[in-house]
């Protein structure tokens, strides 16, 4: 019944919204506005087409009339999306304080613990979670969790091996890849063992499943949820799988509570969560910041007194935050980069020759060292191309928390409206890149990327608020592919989808349900 009154309200509420709206809404702010398709509109909402499908059109758009910005008003209300990168700059950095928010996306009501990640946090609440957990993300804490990477991706390994025991095999890479990351990340956030490259049955894997299926139903409710989010507390609507949010929670509560009395300590990020609740989390001498992690810090981070990690609920989601897209964007990233070896056995091969040569260069793959990793040109280049191809989001969004002009563009925006950055479009203009229709790695290497504005690459963010897991992430990933690519030849089957494709649904970039992929081994077992 819930379904059916929903969709009455919603459907009563966009012909309300797009018949009574006034067309005209941006002309007073001096913003060129582009009309929006009441069918288009209806197609996000239901999952038919998603943000960066319309996305695209208006950016196209946007260039064949040489304009930098425009607006329109859709289910979030007034909206301007803006092509020229300066722009992007000054929202995202220059002018972060204008644009400190997010839409939300979750019910307060139903979950509590969702809205209380870092990314769906705001104001002063965000900033201060931020300054008290940006110290776990740090290269010294990052490189502790090396043995972490190593003990799993061998395990991983291991049993990809025990699976070819008459040569060649096929795998679900979907599947097979997030067992991997859901053990890495069981062991990083948790502590724990969750062995669930041995048992993918495991009660720990189901709720992992439970909890990370993106089927249509729950594409849906989310994309609902962000667009209608006082409708979703209204009817009550439960976005995410409460059973396993519940058990997950209960493993964090034990953990949180084990640390905080004294009676252990690990190297994981409850541990790091407790030292920040405690106010003892700091750098450590072998830290370094690039200009990506320079340009995400605050003004004010060092001079906030509140501690916001004294509150349960709001700690606990920082490690719901740290698991959930641990395992899941990460798993993603993973299975598109595998997805492009597969596809280029010229890219394949040449990254196979660096990790040979400068990685592996003794045959020891047991324990891989993290400064040795982060030395790898060749993969590095490889995975920001699989970042551009397949980014985890396709646009980025920042809301205007007090009206905004910017007096060298023309930009007015009002209090409460979204700023889009519209990321698939811009990692796939011909102005920035040479071939963007080719999976090609040259895109990233030094003189094409000396030359090329930074902005026009931004897959996990700019400003304040980025991802702050993206060290963790890249380590994470670079580790299982460069064991994966020096231990087995990857192939494409007949089932393999070709030309590479995504599934995109709201803002999200997935790969495609059940990629197959073929595998043989190129070295005997230990």
């Amino acid at each position: 019944m819930w379904v059916t009154l929903t969709v009455v309200a919603v459907t009563s509420y966009l012909i309300y919204f797009f018949t009574k709206r006034p067309n005209e809404f941006w002309k007073k702010y001096g913003v060129p506005q582009f009309q929006t398709s009441f069918k288009d509109n209806l197609s996000i909402l239901f999952g038919i087409k998603s943000h960066m499908d319309v996305d695209d059109v208006t950016y196209k758009l946007l260039q064949s009339k040489d304009e930098k910005y425009c607006g329109f008003v859709d289910m979030a209300g007034p909206t301007v999306l803006v092509r020229d990168l300066d722009i992007l700059k000054k929202v995202l950095i220059k002018d972060f304080d204008y644009f400190v928010d997010r839409r939300q996306f979750f019910s307060s009501k139903k979950e509590p613990l969702f809205q209380k990640m870092i990314g769906s946090l705001l104001g002063e609440e965000w900033k201060g979670v931020r300054s008290s957990v940006s110290p776990t993300f740090t290269t010294g804490k990052i490189r502790r969790m090396m043995e972490n990477f190593n003990r799993v991706g061998n395990n991983w390994i291991s049993h990809l091996k025990s699976e070819s025991k008459n040569g060649s095999f096929k795998i679900n890479a979907n599947e097979e890849i997030t067992h991997l990351t859901v053990d890495v990340i069981a062991a990083s956030v948790f502590g724990m063992n969750a062995n669930t490259i041995q048992d993918p049955k495991s009660i720990f894997s189901q709720m992992c499943h439970r909890l990370s299926d993106f089927n249509f139903v729950r594409t849906v409710k989310i994309i609902f949820s962000m667009n209608f989010p006082w409708l979703t507390d209204l009817i009550g609507m439960e976005v995410m799988d409460g059973v396993s949010l519940r058990f997950f929670e209960k493993i964090m509560s034990q953990g949180v509570k084990s640390r905080m009395s004294g009676e252990e300590k690990r190297n994981d990020f409850i541990q790091l969560i407790v030292e920040a609740r405690k106010g003892e989390l700091k750098g450590v001498g072998s830290d370094e910041l690039s200009t990506f992690e320079k340009e995400a810090q605050l003004a004010d981070e060092t001079t906030r007194k509140k501690n916001y990690l004294e509150d349960d609920t709001i700690a606990h989601a920082q490690l719901i935050a740290f698991f959930f897209a641990g395992f899941t964007t990460t798993s993603s990233i993973i299975t598109f980069a595998t997805y492009a070896l597969a596809a280029h056995q010229e890219v394949q091969e040449k990254l196979r020759v660096e990790l040979e040569t400068k990685l592996f260069k003794n045959g020891d793959e047991k324990d891989i060292d993290y400064d040795e990793l982060n030395k790898l040109p060749y993969l590095d280049m490889f995975l920001s191309e699989v970042h551009r191809k397949f980014p985890p989001l396709g646009r980025l969004e920042r809301k205007c928390v007090k009206e905004y002009h910017d007096p060298e563009s023309g930009l007015r925006v009002p209090k409460d409206g979204l700023v889009v950055a519209p990321l698939l479009s811009l990692h796939n203009d011909p102005q920035y890149f040479e071939h963007p229709d080719k999976f090609y790695p040259e895109h990233f290497n030094p003189e094409n990327k000396a030359k090329r504005n930074p902005y026009s690459y931004m897959p996990f963010g700019m400003g304040p608020r980025n991802c702050m897991g993206m060290r963790f992430a890249l380590v994470q990933t670079k580790s299982a592919i460069a064991r994966l690519v020096y231990n087995f030849h990857l192939e494409t089957t007949p089932n393999t989808p070709l030309p590479m494709r995504a599934k995109t649904m709201g803002f999200a970039i997935q790969p495609p349900d059940n990629l197959e992929l073929k595998l043989t081994p190129r070295r005997k077992s230990n």
